[in-house]
């Protein structure tokens, strides 16, 4: 499936170790920064289909789910400690010369497996 690139948010208000969810193009996901390096992840954990954002934590380069506390590597998606839940999704970001970071998402719809569950509060 082809990806087409999308100006999502400007790069100065992504703040280190904050976590940012956006709907692009139908796709859930969230743009991160840790240690500098900019990150755009499925806001879907693969453990029990929470969302990371709102709520979830960034450090030493892993994504901590708000729920359970599952851990993945925001280099590669890995599940890290022990569980063999199924890597998250990461969508291709860059920052552009005019200071927005851009992502690319599928150009289709995403699948159930790529919607979060919400809470029935």
């Amino acid at each position: 499936m082809s990806e087409t690139f999308h100006r999502v948010v400007e790069a100065a208000l992504v703040e280190e170790r904050a976590i940012l969810p956006f709907i692009v193009n139908g796709w859930p996901l969230f743009i991160c920064r840790d240690e500098g390096t900019l990150h755009a992840v499925i806001n879907r954990c693969s453990h029990a289909a929470a969302e990371f954002a709102p709520g979830g934590r960034v450090r030493k380069g892993a994504v901590m789910c708000p729920l359970h506390g599952a851990r993945f590597k925001l280099q590669n998606g890995e599940c890290i400690g022990g569980a063999s839940y199924k890597p998250l999704k990461l969508f291709e970001c860059r920052e552009t010369e005019d200071g927005w970071v851009e992502v690319a998402v599928p150009d289709g719809p995403p699948g159930a497996e790529h919607l979060p569950v919400k809470p029935l509060c």
